[in-house]
C-alpha cells in the first residue's frame, strides 16, 4: 500500500501525539506520566479489539546520567587519591579507580549490569503488550514497538551546534576515564609522580562532565512529541490496521515500553520475559522519532559500541524501500542508541526505523528539547512512516 493509503491513520497518529505530548508533568521515566502513556496504549488497543493486553511490570531506572555521575565520581576520587602519597600503591589505587569507572561507562553504555547500578535506586515501570494473531495460521512472530517515556532537556542538546558534538562528547568522556586509568598505572609502574600532572587533564574533564550531568537530571523533560510519542502513535495505528487487515501467516505483537530514555530497561525486560518464547526467528521493529523528516532505517544503533544490525533485517529494510521507492528510505548509522539495540546485542532480528530532519529544506531536530511539541509533528511522516513499517510487516509476512 501506498503512503496515501495511510491518510486517515496518520491523522489519528497525530491526534495520539497530541494527547501524549500535553500529560502532566511529562513522561519521565518511573514517573507518573510514563505510566499514563502506557495505560493510554493499552487504552487504545482494548478500543480497537485488540486481544490479550496486560501491563507488565519491572524495575527500571530513573535516571539516564546517575550511573555516569559515579562513573567520574570513582575517578575523580582517584585523581584525589593520587597526590595523598608518594608512593606506589597510591598511584595503584588512582589507576584503579579511573579503570572501574571507564568499566562502569562501558557497560552502562552497551546496556550491560555493571557496579554502578547496585549503588542506585530502581523504581517501578511497566510496558503494555498486545498481541494480533495471524488471519490463517501463526506460522511467525513479529514485534511491533516504540517507547511511550520522554528525555529530559539538558543543555547538550539544545542547538544543532551541541547536537552535532553529542557523539564526541561521549567519546571524549570514555577516553578521560581511559586515560586517567592509563596514566596512573604509568606512575604507578615507574614509580613517576610526574603523571599525576597528567591526570588533572583528566579529572578536570571529568569536572565537567560531572556538572553537565547534574544539570542534566534537574531540568525538565521534553513534550516528546517526535520522540517518541510520534512512534507510539504509528504503533497504535498499525495495530488499527492489522485489526482489520491481518497478516495471513504472522502473530504481530505490540510493545510499549517503558525506560527507553534512560537505557532501554523496558526493551529488556519484554526480552527477558518473552525472547524464549518468541524464538530467534522473530522480527523486531522499533519506531523511533517518525514524525519529522525523511524516512531512515539504522544499519548500525548503540551509543559507544556500535553493533550492526541483523542482516535479515536490513534485508527486510531493503525489499520495502525497493517496493516503495517515492519513499526514498536511505540507511544511516544512529547517532545514540534506540530499544532495537538491545535486541540486536542478543542476536535477534531487530530494525530500528524513524525520520530524520532535512537540513536543506529548513527542517531542525527538536531532540530532547521543550521545542518538541505536536506542531513540529509532520503528518506526512507519520504517514510515510505508517506505509514503509506496514509494507516490512508484508515481508516479514513472506519469508
Amino acid at each position: 500500500m501506498s503512503s496515501a493509503g495511510f491518510r486517515e491513520e496518520s491523522h489519528r497518529a497525530l491526534e495520539h501525539v497530541r494527547y501524549l505530548a500535553k500529560i502532566s508533568g511529562g513522561r519521565g521515566s518511573c514517573m507518573p506520566g510514563e505510566r499514563h502513556a502506557v495505560e493510554y496504549a493499552a487504552e487504545q488497543m482494548s478500543s480497537t479489539g485488540i486481544q490479550k493486553i496486560r501491563l507488565e511490570p519491572y524495575e527500571g531506572a530513573p535516571s539516564a546520567y546517575r550511573p555516569y555521575v559515579l562513573a567520574f565520581s570513582a575517578a575523580l576520587l582517584g585523581a584525589l587519591i593520587s597526590w595523598m602519597g608518594d608512593g606506589r600503591e597510591w598511584m595503584a589505587l588512582a589507576a584503579s579507580l579511573n579503570g572501574l569507572g571507564a568499566w562502569g561507562m562501558f557497560l552502562e553504555t552497551d546496556f550491560s549490569p555493571n557496579w554502578m547500578r547496585r549503588f542506585l535506586p530502581r523504581r517501578p515501570s511497566q510496558n503494555a503488550v498486545g498481541v494480533i494473531p495471524a488471519a490463517i495460521q501463526s506460522r511467525r512472530k513479529a514485534v511491533l514497538s516504540a517507547h511511550v517515556d520522554a528525555h529530559r532537556t539538558p543543555v547538550f542538546y539544545s542547538s544543532s551546534s551541541w547536537r552535532s558534538l553529542f557523539g564526541q562528547l561521549v567519546s571524549i568522556a570514555f577516553l578521560s576515564l581511559a586515560a586517567g586509568g592509563i596514566f596512573y598505572a604509568i606512575g604507578a609502574l615507574l614509580g613517576a609522580g610526574w603523571v599525576r600532572w597528567l591526570g588533572l587533564f583528566a579529572a578536570a574533564v571529568q569536572v565537567i562532565f560531572v556538572a553537565l550531568c547534574l544539570h542534566a537530571d534537574i531540568t525538565p523533560y521534553s513534550p516528546g512529541a517526535n520522540d517518541n510519542a510520534s512512534g507510539v502513535g504509528v504503533v497504535l495505528e498499525l495495530g488499527r490496521h492489522l485489526m482489520k487487515e491481518p497478516l495471513a501467516l504472522t502473530e504481530v505483537w505490540l510493545v510499549f515500553t517503558g525506560c527507553e530514555e534512560t537505557g532501554a530497561y523496558g526493551m529488556a525486560a519484554f526480552l527477558d520475559a518473552h525472547a524464549k518464547e518468541l524464538g530467534d526467528d522473530t522480527a523486531y521493529i522499533i519506531l523511533d522519532e517518525a514524525g519529522l523528516g525523511k524516512l531512515q532505517y539504522l544499519t548500525a544503533d548503540g551509543l559507544v559500541v556500535k553493533r550492526p544490525t541483523h542482516p535479515r533485517a536490513l534485508e527486510l529494510a531493503h525489499r520495502a524501500a525497493a517496493t516503495l521507492p517515492e519513499l526514498s528510505a536511505t540507511p544511516r548509522v544512529g547517532i545514540a542508541y534506540t530499544d532495537a539495540a538491545v535486541a540486536t546485542k542478543r542476536k535477534l532480528i531487530a530494525l530500528s526505523l524513524g525520520c530524520l530532519p532535512e537540513i536543506e529544506s529548513g527542517e531542525t531536530s527538536h531532540w530532547h528539547q521543550m521545542s518538541d511539541t505536536p506542531e513540529h509533528v509532520n503528518v506526512r511522516a507519520l504517514q510515510d512512516s505508517l506505509a514503509f513499517t506496514w509494507q516490512v510487516l508484508k515481508e516479514v509476512d513472506k519469508l
